[in-house]
């Protein structure tokens, strides 16, 4: 086998692989939702009291940061960046347009790396606890 061939055969099972990661996780996290309805279901036709509901169960999830995602996608450019450095530059044979290609992606993940960092500082967002606590009367300074 050549060494071409064995390169695709792995990156093509490795594409394959990351599907059925993503396929497999998405099912337990069926089953386990569909566990949970049928125990409630048992519950209610038993007769028996439901648990009370956590409040923050009705509240969508709390996304990340801004400063926490511009991170990230800055180092996912950045992987990107390294990515067609060295295809363009391998497989063209030409490393001068790789590192062309290549910096560019990597120059714009840098920014966004320090734009998260320097956005980090700003006020935190509304957590769940701060949305359900009662509103405070504003802080006066002492004279």
């Amino acid at each position: 086998m050549q060494p071409e061939e064995l390169f695709s055969m792995v990156f093509v099972m490795g594409m394959f692989a990351g599907v059925f990661v993503i396929f497999m996780a998405m099912r337990q996290r069926s089953q386990l939702l569909e566990m949970q309805h049928r125990e409630k279901m048992a519950m209610i036709e038993r007769g028996l009291a439901l648990p009370p509901e956590r409040p923050h169960a009705f509240v969508l999830r709390e996304r990340p940061s801004f400063a926490g995602r511009s991170m990230t996608f800055g180092i996912v450019l950045i992987g990107i960046g390294f990515g067609f450095m060295s295809i363009v530059g391998i497989a063209a044979g030409a490393p001068e347009v790789g590192v062309g290609i290549g910096g560019a992606f990597g120059v714009v993940g840098v920014a966004f790396i320090v734009n998260s960092l320097l956005s980090k500082h700003a006020s935190p967002p509304a957590t769940l606890e701060r949305a359900l606590d009662p509103p405070r009367p504003p802080e006066v300074p002492p004279l």
